[in-house]
């Protein structure tokens, strides 16, 4: 005999629905939470910038005069709780919440979180708040944990002296939601290894798109350029580093396109010129260029091409003496190291 599931109500054949499956109705439109179908990521629905930094649920110390309050402003956010689908609250207005008067001897760390709270769950009450959880004092005080139903918003430290909470007492802990197939966009609470929910899922950090492929997070664009001059050295007999270019970590896998040149002078030797990664006696190099022997004149490298890298690493032109016992010198004229970062 066949059999059939249940599922929860549809909006489209039923005059109406019970409010948990409303909630998982709009889930259907909610970015997923990585792990398991049914899971929705908690956070801040980015609406608003300023200078750059969105201003959604973002907590900043009162102004224009500091005081114990701070200031939390308007915004939306996702909140999920077990079995229950994804909760979405809203603070229409700015507003100031108060925090208590400092402990004498030790400081303490607070948490101001967005908080859903449902009756039927066992909770005194049901509604949307923002809300102060008041830390542990401690000679090395660390903010509470978050109970279920609460999305960190801001940590604030309160020291034994505190009579007015300044700016740089207030660090912004939001974490970030977004619609389903949307890109998302980070928050300082979001970090840059954090799993993506689904392979395709986009998101937007440093200035350029990146995409989840099930497994790592990859660039779609921004490749960046980086250069450096050569410096001067005389008399060398060593091989040595005559220009230098730190790769940041992009949080993504990439490669590197180098090229380098410079005046060479030789005494007795030849010295090539090697680009070489993270060592500058490194055994092999990307690129090689045939510098003088026993003579002078300006030399570059071929065009080389790394393999795929992940994480920061530094790009080394080197001047290496290849042959007989004499010495080379560089100027600082003429010369550079380029480096080209692209998405592997």
């Amino acid at each position: 005999m066949t059999s059939a599931l249940p599922g929860l109500g549809a909006w489209a054949t039923q005059l109406k629905v019970n409010s948990r499956a409303a909630r998982y109705a709009l889930g259907a439109v909610l970015g997923p939470a990585p792990g398991a179908a049914g899971s929705w990521r908690s956070g801040v629905l980015p609406s608003t910038t300023s200078n750059g930094a969105t201003l959604d649920l973002l907590v900043v110390a009162d102004s224009p005069t500091p005081s114990m309050n701070v200031i939390v402003n308007p915004g939306q956010a996702v909140i999920t709780r077990t079995g229950q689908g994804p909760y979405v609250g809203t603070l229409d207005i700015p507003g100031r919440i108060q925090l208590t008067p400092p402990d004498p001897s030790n400081g303490r760390v607070d948490l101001i979180v967005a908080r859903i709270r449902d009756e039927r769950l066992g909770d005194a009450t049901t509604g949307f708040t923002v809300e102060p959880i008041a830390g542990k004092p401690a000679a090395q005080p660390t903010a509470p944990q978050a109970p279920d139903g609460c999305l960190p918003l801001a940590q604030v430290t309160i020291t034994p002296t505190t009579t007015q909470i300044q700016s740089s007492a207030v660090v912004d802990v939001r974490r970030s939601a977004a619609m389903r197939t949307g890109v998302g966009v980070m928050l300082p609470g979001d970090r840059a290894n954090d799993p993506g929910a689904y392979a395709g899922q986009v998101r937007y950090r440093n200035g350029g798109l990146e995409a989840w492929d099930g497994t790592t997070w990859h660039a779609t664009h921004q490749p960046a350029m980086f250069a450096a001059p050569v410096r001067a050295l005389n008399n060398q007999s060593t091989n040595r580093s005559l220009a230098s270019v730190s790769v940041p970590d992009p949080g993504w896998p990439y490669r590197v396109i180098a090229q380098g040149s410079a005046e060479l002078i030789t005494v007795g030797s030849r010295a090539d010129l090697w680009i070489t990664i993270d060592d500058v006696n490194a055994p092999f190099a990307i690129a090689v260029g045939v510098g003088p022997t026993d003579g002078g004149g300006w030399f570059s490298t071929q065009t080389g091409v790394s393999d795929t890298l992940t994480g920061a690493h530094t790009v080394f032109l080197t001047a290496n003496r290849v042959f007989n016992d004499g010495t080379w010198s560089s100027t600082q004229f003429n010369g550079a190291l380029f480096v080209y970062r692209f998405p592997a």
